[in-house]
């Protein structure tokens, strides 16, 4: 029977050693799997399929390999960490790092390059979006975690061969019970498997519980107000604008102007390059074009990062911390002001899409660039929506937006332009015309 004393000492060797494990091999692993998951190089896929193959890496193979390398005559002899905690903890960290590198490699893959544009639009800067991408990809990254820790804590072969299972040095759980079971103490041997599989569970809980809170932003609506000073004067002419994707033009050497004070309808049948302009505007089609920090982008299909609505609307200043925390007045706009901690991943489309306008409008730039922005909406919530874009005009901002709606066109626009094949057409061209009568609208 195992003394309480030592049964402490066993179980607190058992988390120091496969829990620092479990941080190094974390660390590396991470910032591995960020660089591999925003690269694209040759031989990509062929490292993928080596590190899921070492998923399965034999205990003993790293014992003999880790072994060797500190003994005596090998090539970590001079760290003497041979029967010692530190050679425990190396070889736990060999054994586990491929695992928490391929599940947080996929995990931070599977961020949608939709949410990747979010980012780049708010100019967000490389540590910060490090730190979002993570955010995003939590739970994968959580599960690698998880997965990691489990191999660890469960491990034998390499810690009993690098160890030596040192009564009162290196021996944890495992090795205790392999020991306990050798000499027939089979009572004794099932109550520290009973010890391990709660230690193990409780970790589990503490780390799938930390993964609920919210380190970025919180659960309620800044009170700030909005910044609505006017814009300074501005005109941008933006020339010669072209997108190819797999040999085919998509933007034709197109040319628009941008100034204070406009709001431009941009209308063209479905294909003729309307959100790839916008897209090449914001600087996510192609090089960027100099004016990346005075645009705002809301596209088509609303994209949304955070947990809850508040949050959502705090990420502008969470990337910017100069803007105004406005989150309930601008809720107020759109009537989101009774959904400040609903999940964004439940709402609504028509919702989704409110809230991607919102954000936008926390960004607080000279330019509003919008792709169908009212498509998924109810009149009402149309007219509060049009309303704060006649608002931003006033202010002496710009307003570009793609529409089918000829009659929103007619409603907001000072001027309205019309595109096809990616070039600008004429508006008394046969497509203006039946575009405008309303023939074309998807």
């Amino acid at each position: 029977m195992v003394s309480p004393s030592s049964l402490w000492d066993v179980v607190v060797r058992t988390v120091v050693t496969s829990g620092t494990a479990t941080l190094i091999a974390t660390f590396f692993a991470l910032g591995f799997a960020l660089l591999l998951a925003n690269t694209n190089w040759r031989g990509k896929e062929v490292l993928r399929v080596i590190v899921q193959a070492l998923y399965g890496l034999p205990p003993v193979v790293v014992g003999v390999m880790v072994y060797l390398a500190l003994s005596k005559d090998g090539l970590l002899s001079d760290l003497n960490w041979l029967f010692t905690i530190e050679g425990m903890i190396f070889a736990q960290t060999l054994l586990i790092f491929p695992l928490i590198l391929g599940v947080a490699w996929g995990a931070l893959e599977r961020v949608s390059e939709d949410k990747r544009d979010v980012f780049r639009v708010m100019n967000v800067k490389k540590g910060r979006r490090v730190m979002l991408e993570m955010y995003c990809a939590r739970r994968g990254i959580v599960n690698a975690i998880l997965l990691g820790f489990g191999r660890a804590i469960a491990e034998v072969g390499a810690v009993l061969m690098v160890g030596g299972n040192i009564a009162g040095k290196t021996r944890v759980l495992t090795t205790s019970v392999v020991l306990e079971t050798s000499i027939g103490e089979m009572d004794t041997a099932l109550q520290l498997g009973g010890v391990l599989l709660v230690l193990s569970l409780l970790v589990a809980l503490s780390i799938q519980l930390l993964q609920r809170v919210h380190f970025l932003g919180h659960g309620k609506f800044g009170e700030d107000s909005r910044d609505i000073e006017s814009f300074d004067n501005f005109d941008l002419h933006l020339e010669n604008l072209n997108v190819e994707k797999d040999g085919i033009r998509i933007l034709n050497s197109y040319s628009i102007k941008l100034k204070q004070g406009e709001i431009i309808a941009l209308m063209g049948e479905s294909g003729s390059g309307k959100s790839t302009l916008l897209r090449r505007i914001c600087g996510l089609e192609g090089d960027d074009l100099g004016i990346g920090r005075d645009v705002a982008y809301v596209a088509q299909q609303p994209t949304l990062v955070m947990d809850t609505v508040a949050m959502e609307l705090q990420l502008p200043i969470m990337v910017h911390n100069h803007l105004p925390d406005a989150g309930k007045e601008l809720a107020v706009i759109c009537g989101l002001e009774e959904k400040e901690r609903q999940r964004t991943d439940t709402l609504s489309g028509g919702e989704k899409q409110r809230l991607a306008f919102l954000r936008a409008l926390a960004m607080n730039r000279k330019i509003l660039i919008l792709d169908e922005f009212t498509s998924e909406l109810d009149g009402l919530s149309v007219e509060k929506i049009e309303n704060e874009v006649l608002k931003f005009k006033q202010r002496g901002g710009c307003v570009l937006f793609a529409t089918h709606n000829v009659l929103q066109a007619q409603r907001l626009a000072t001027r309205t332009i019309f595109i096809h094949q990616g070039r600008e057409t004429d508006p008394e061209s046969e497509i203006a015309q039946q575009i405008k009568s309303g023939k074309w609208i998807g």
